[in-house]
């Protein structure tokens, strides 16, 4: 068994791509601190207000890291066992929370959202066939 490497790289890229949302989040906040127009206690963690972008922001954030373990457990796991499998699903999952996270930033109405969804459907659906696709794997690993 050897590492897939190429699907470390996009397991990585899931974490800088939450990192950058962070970093991007963090520096929207600061900004309105510093200069005067919001205080620092005004960013409810619970208040979603789709017209701001910073809430949007937030949102996009907190979905990433929402599916970030679930991604981190199931790649994980495949590439422990050498599933090459992942590094083959790992760049559309990667490139569908992307997407995902963009269309979050760009507004919200009912045609946004589907196509959201659609993206979130995509990694749940990848994220599914590579769980499937490792289990019985591993399976034969741990026979006696």
């Amino acid at each position: 068994m050897t590492l897939d490497t190429s699907a470390l790289l996009y397991l990585l890229g899931f974490g800088c791509w939450a990192l950058f949302l962070l970093f991007a989040l963090v520096a929207g906040r600061g900004l309105q601190v510093v200069s005067g127009r919001r205080r620092a206690d005004a960013f409810p963690p619970y208040h979603y207000e789709p017209a701001e972008f910073l809430s949007r922001l937030s949102r996009a954030y907190q979905n990433t890291l929402e599916l970030l373990g679930v991604v981190i457990v199931i790649a994980g796991a495949a590439m422990v066992v050498g599933n090459d499998l992942a590094g083959r699903l790992l760049p559309w999952i990667l490139a569908a929370r992307i997407g995902q996270s963009l269309i979050h930033l760009i507004g919200v109405n009912h045609w946004l959202v589907q196509i959201r969804f659609a993206f979130l459907l995509v990694q749940m659906v990848l994220l599914a066939w590579l769980a499937l696709d490792t289990f019985p794997i591993l399976c034969d690993l741990i026979k006696p």
